[in-house]
């Protein structure tokens, strides 16, 4: 972790040298994450993305959060190949639970509201809760794509079966 004290240097105010410095750090950085990704791809996402470079005496680095940005940006390089079916991590996965987990709660509370007397609720909170009761495809694609049989796989979200279907 670089010290609040290390200086940034916008990436348009620095020198051939400097970006070059850059462009090795991220690829030695992230070589593991894009084993097959040519050099272009590396230095086009700097070009693209322009991070601030932290300077630490002749050395240059580049911040956490920028680092994982081009993560993304990279995974996204059209040199790399689109796999079919495609790969969700852990917190693609995370997050499709949290979405499913979210619309079973949205049920839950328009099935209360609607028995409950009036004033019940306005029309946003309605529409809200209604739009919430509907799952999204992604979500539901990438709980659907896990194997939650295997030893060493996710445990299943409060509420699913171990196929990571609904519970009903």
């Amino acid at each position: 972790m670089f010290s609040p004290t290390v200086p940034l240097l916008p990436y348009a105010q620095a020198t051939a040298t400097q970006r070059a410095q850059a462009l090795h750090y991220l690829q030695a950085r992230l070589q593991h994450h894009f084993p097959t990704l040519p050099e272009r791809a590396f230095a086009r996402t700097l070009a693209e993305c322009r991070p601030p470079l932290l300077l630490t005496g002749a050395q240059v680095a580049l911040a956490r959060p920028d680092l994982t940005q081009l993560v993304q940006y990279l995974g996204r390089a059209p040199e790399l190949p689109v796999l079919d079916p495609p790969l969700y991590g852990g917190p693609a996965l995370a997050l499709a639970q949290y979405v499913w987990q979210t619309s079973e709660l949205a049920v839950g509370a328009l099935t209360e509201l609607a028995s409950a007397p009036p004033p019940g609720c306005g029309p946003r909170l309605g529409a809200l809760l209604r739009r919430l009761t509907q799952l999204h495809p992604l979500a539901e694609q990438v709980v659907q794509a896990q194997r939650w049989d295997l030893p060493g796989g996710p445990p299943p979200a409060p509420g699913h079966s171990r196929r990571g279907t609904r519970a009903r």
